[in-house]
């Protein structure tokens, strides 16, 4: 697509697969792209970077109307922030926090007062910059073990905010100075009265401008060209908190002192005080999935207009080479498969948006809080993150020099991908979490195959999937079994089991993702719509995404009996003859993704990309 296309009328069909009607809300950002701040460029990192970044936010936060307007639409949030990952990633972060995070913080779990009120006034109209203060330096899995105090005075019902030694600073705020003004939503202990009352956020002006908060104190970290932003280091020594600044949920200090959590216990609490992580994990996923789709539009676009010279055929696109095949189509099938979870993921957080989450049945974190308050979210930002990093990342190696051009975004968004491989949650701690999850959820189970019936075919894979899922899940419960009661909580029973959930949860990850594309080509093939042209297409996909699948578990078949030599033979034949059947449909494919020109600014991606190239860059003096 170019900038001033549509979606064809072959395509339109997989663009409502893949985006449903959030689409519109994405494509009506656009506009942004000819405003000051994104036609303005900036260096790779450093403080005119981070000055345009808080520009182009407040730009996207006055076109949307408000940061409070995208709270309430979630799914017009979701677009907001997958349109800035297409764009930007440095926006697409801090919009995260502003958006995802500080404003959902503040208004589902604060309550109103004069010092909150005016604050969440200020962010929802970006004079007022968010961060999220809750990782510390000094300790892994801090999230569990916070140490940052927050101690309440009865006299002056305020608290103060104070940091116990260097190793507990919070750490990767993006709160150095930039001369805007800056708050923050700061995780710390509860002390009150000698009592522990659990972990809680604390919404925290940190700097207006140049002037700094009484006892806090800010140390600016080493630029990174991964996600740049102002990151810091903050310690806060008897930093004041009004009480109204405390993000107390339905807990209260009555004027009597006493304290009261409905709650009762001190890991629902930690769990409710990161529900914004729901917005956090389910954003990134949208948005991480959107910088795939983007970063596979890239690379298969110059890989269409290079010419190569080989001795073989001379100005023969490289595309029509066989190892840019495998390795192109390979990551075109993977962001489809992410994109249509990712699609479902949508719905049932948009749909679930305005209900209180359940606590009564969360699991207690072990690692980290994050699967505890939604794993399947959780998994989702996981895969999102992986085939993101797996697409930009052959993508640019694809490319040649010009993949190392930072105009041509696939650097940024590998860089994304680096970044959020602990953002939102750490990819591997989540998958230990969910695994045992996975493993002592008694109601969990995975449906077994009635038959796997063409083990070459999307639905033989899908059963082979389940036969394997249901296989690793039965061994390490059965692990498990052995070990008396009084030890199952303990490292010794675990640590050797670890290996094993993380491979339990990539199986239960990779069965969701071949179940959603086999739903969406279901839905696409029970459609009245009459736009056939675009099946053969995604059924060519979804097999090449399902032989691609099995190809990464034949290990596991081989070893337990279910295939065999001759069949993984076939698996890898059928495989081949799959990405002869991708080449034809190239075209729709890559239009179902309704990326137009303006908004990929790729100069790589052009058709005459000598030209693009020679007009991005500047003449030497």
């Amino acid at each position: 697509m170019t900038a001033d296309q549509t979606v064809t009328g072959t395509a339109r069909p997989l663009c409502q697969l893949l985006h449903g009607e959030g689409q519109f809300a994405v494509d009506a950002l656009d506009g942004l792209l000819d405003t000051p701040p994104f036609k303005r460029t900036a260096p790779p990192c450093g403080s005119e970077r981070h000055a345009r970044t808080y520009d182009r936010l407040r730009a996207l936060g006055e076109w949307v109307g408000g940061a409070n307007a995208l709270h309430r639409d979630p799914a017009r949030l979701l677009a907001a922030l997958e349109w800035s990952a297409t764009v930007d990633p440095p926006l697409f972060l801090a919009g995260t926090v502003q958006y995802a995070v500080c404003v959902a913080a503040m208004t589902e779990l604060g309550r109103p007062g004069p010092y909150l009120d005016p604050l969440i006034d200020e962010v929802d109209r970006h004079e007022t910059f968010g961060s999220i203060m809750i990782t510390e330096v000094g300790r892994g899995n801090s999230h569990l073990a916070t140490r940052t105090e927050a101690r309440f005075h009865p006299a002056t019902r305020e608290f103060t905010l104070r940091t116990p030694d260097p190793a507990a600073a919070k750490f990767m705020s993006h709160v150095a100075g930039t001369g805007r003004a800056h708050m923050a939503i700061v995780y710390a202990r509860l002390l009150h009265g000698g009592q522990e009352c659990g972990v809680f956020p604390f919404a925290v002006r940190i700097r207006d401008g140049d002037l700094i908060t009484d006892g806090i104190r800010i140390t600016e970290l080493p630029e990174t060209t991964s996600v740049p932003l102002n990151y810091a280091l903050v310690t806060f020594d008897n930093t004041r908190v009004r009480y109204d600044g405390w993000l107390r949920d339905d807990a209260s200090i009555a004027p009597d002192g006493e304290f009261t959590d409905p709650l009762g216990d001190p890991d629902r609490r930690l769990v409710r005080s990161l529900s914004v992580s729901s917005n956090a994990s389910t954003g990134a996923a949208a948005a991480l999935t959107a910088a795939a789709r983007a970063a596979v539009v890239i690379g298969i676009r110059h890989s269409q207009h290079r010419l190569t010279m080989g001795r073989l055929r001379t100005d023969l696109p490289v595309l029509n080479y066989r190892t840019q095949q495998e390795a192109l189509y390979g990551v075109l099938a993977e962001v489809y498969a992410c994109s249509f979870l990712v699609a479902r993921v949508k719905a049932e957080y948009v749909r679930r948006r305005s209900a209180r989450a359940d606590l009564s049945e969360a699991h207690r974190p072990v690692w980290a809080p994050w699967a505890s308050v939604s794993r399947e979210q959780a998994l989702t930002k996981v895969a999102a993150t992986r085939i993101l990093q797996h697409a930009a990342g052959v993508c640019r190696e694809r490319a040649g020099a010009q993949g190392l051009l930072t105009v041509n975004r696939l650097l940024e968004y590998e860089g994304l991908a680096q970044v959020y491989q602990a953002a939102a949650g750490d990819n591997l701690l989540i998958r230990l979490d969910a695994g045992k999850q996975l493993v002592e959820d008694l109601t969990h189970t995975v449906p077994a195959p009635a038959t796997v019936g063409d083990l070459v075919s999307p639905s033989g894979a899908l059963a082979l999937a389940l036969l394997r899922e249901r296989g690793l899940l039965t061994e390490l419960r059965g692990r498990v079994d052995t070990v008396p009661i009084s030890e199952r909580n303990s490292f010794e029973t675990w640590n050797p089991l670890l290996p094993d959930l993380v491979t339990l949860a990539d199986a239960h990850q990779q069965r969701l993702l071949l179940e959603a594309f086999a739903k969406a080509v279901a839905d696409a093939e029970s459609s009245d719509t009459g736009q056939e042209p675009h099946l053969p297409g995604l059924h060519a996909l979804h097999t090449l995404y399902a032989l691609k699948s099995l190809e990464q578990t034949l290990s596991w078949h081989l070893e337990c009996g279910s295939l065999t030599a001759s069949d993984a033979v076939r698996v890898h034949r059928e495989r081949d003859r799959a990405l002869d059947a991708v080449h034809p449909h190239l075209a729709v494919l890559l239009d179902g993704f309704a990326l137009p020109d303006a908004r990929l600014g790729a100069p790589m991606a052009e058709h005459d990309v000598v030209a693009a190239l020679f007009a991005s860059g500047e003449p030497a003096p």
